[in-house]
């Protein structure tokens, strides 16, 4: 098993952009965030990202604001007036990790190109299920209450549209149109089928591309994210068109994606500083929710500096628009409560079946839902308005 001390390799981070933001940067966040971490938290306390610098992620950002260092592979800053600063590293195989790692392995086996083994790192709660003998962790907040992931279609195509899977099976039949997914060996492709969508509907293969729904002049549906592709194929990509679409979470597959885990090793170790972290992640939520504009502009200079990778780009406009839509589609919200970024355990109960068959050696055949995530350390007085 490789380790990797607390402080990254000397050389293993090239620096492409070195800024502390203008005067008066971050002050939101060091006015707003003060809870004193420095007796219980590691420092610098490191985090673990699943993916490139997106809007998603904007409540991690919103606790350093605009005041934090860039360079290669991540972010880091004060962590408001804690007196820890945060650490924030890029995601995103072979990109900000290892080729073949993610964020919940690096969890275990370190991140080798920071040279770093994450206190805190991204996770799905499928694959907390999938993963809980090979790499177990503990989900102790979730950023977003739903997925992002969408089926998306065009609006002129399909005025009606599709609002279940009773829908998707009368598509499949009529032979209009393939259903592009990235799979269905597993996750909510692998529900659709089970639950009686022919698998010849689907084309396998999606990575974030929009070709094949172009290609096929909109009679195709095509897995997405309502935060992204949605604007980009209303605002461009050769489409410029109207799109309409249907969230996975209201297909059943009621995953919780980029909740935020430790291993599950370290959890009693971390527990006095994720009772005084939590509620910062939660008040965070629900700062950028309200006002994203300081946060935003920090990931577009991010990216637009090359230190996620060259062709990561994320326009402005995309970073509005996304921010927007996790709110008015409440993926940023309190679920059936009254807090932000808990867990409904009946709803992760759910999940656990829906994954169960597809459990095998990586899996802990005993799993239960409250090995895999915890609200212990969630503030139930903190939530959106």
């Amino acid at each position: 098993m490789k380790m990797f001390h607390k402080a990254a390799l000397t050389g293993a981070l090239t620096l492409a952009t070195l800024s502390a933001g203008p005067a008066g940067a971050g002050e939101f966040a060091e006015s707003h965030y003060t809870t004193p971490l420095a007796d219980v938290c590691p420092n610098p306390l490191i985090l673990q990202k699943d993916w490139l610098a997106e809007a998603e992620q904007g409540m991690i950002y919103q606790l350093i604001g605009s005041g934090g260092t860039m360079e290669s592979g991540k972010y880091t800053g004060p962590l408001g007036s804690t007196g820890i600063d945060l650490e924030i590293l890029e995601g995103g195989g072979g990109i900000g990790l290892g080729d073949g790692e993610t964020a919940y392995s690096a969890l275990y086996m370190g991140n080798s190109r920071a040279g770093v083994v994450p206190d805190i790192a991204y996770q799905e709660l499928d694959n907390s299920f999938i993963f809980s003998k090979r790499f177990p962790v503990v989900g102790v907040f979730a950023p977003l209450d739903i997925a992002p992931t969408a089926l998306l279609w065009d609006k002129t195509t399909y005025p009606d549209g599709f609002k279940s899977i009773d829908d998707l099976k009368a598509f499949a039949a009529s032979g209009n149109g393939k259903i592009y997914v990235s799979t269905i060996k597993r996750t909510f492709g692998r529900n659709l089928v089970d639950a009686g969508v022919p698998e010849d509907a689907f084309i396998e293969g999606y990575r974030g591309d929009l070709e094949n729904f172009v290609t096929h002049n909109g009679s195709w549906l095509n897995q997405g994210f309502v935060t992204n592709e949605v604007y980009k194929l209303e605002n461009g990509q050769n489409w410029a068109k109207p799109i309409d679409y249907l969230l996975i979470n209201d297909l059943g597959y009621r995953n919780y994606t980029g909740m935020l885990s430790v291993a599950k090793g370290r959890l009693d170790e971390l527990s006095p500083c994720l009772a005084k972290l939590v509620p910062l992640f939660q008040q965070a939520a629900v700062d950028y929710a309200s006002d994203p504009a300081e946060v935003n502009e920090v990931i577009y200079q991010f990216n637009e500096g090359g230190n996620a990778v060259g062709w990561w780009k994320t326009d402005k406009a995309l970073l509005a628009y996304a921010s927007k839509a996790m709110v008015d589609n409440h993926l940023i919200g309190n679920g059936p409560d009254k807090t932000i970024g808990d867990f409904d355990m009946d709803r992760v109960a759910e999940m656990l079946e829906i994954v169960r068959p597809t459990l095998d050696e990586r899996s802990d055949m005993n799993v239960k839902p409250e090995d895999v995530v915890t609200n212990r350390f969630i503030d139930p007085a903190i939530g959106m308005k």
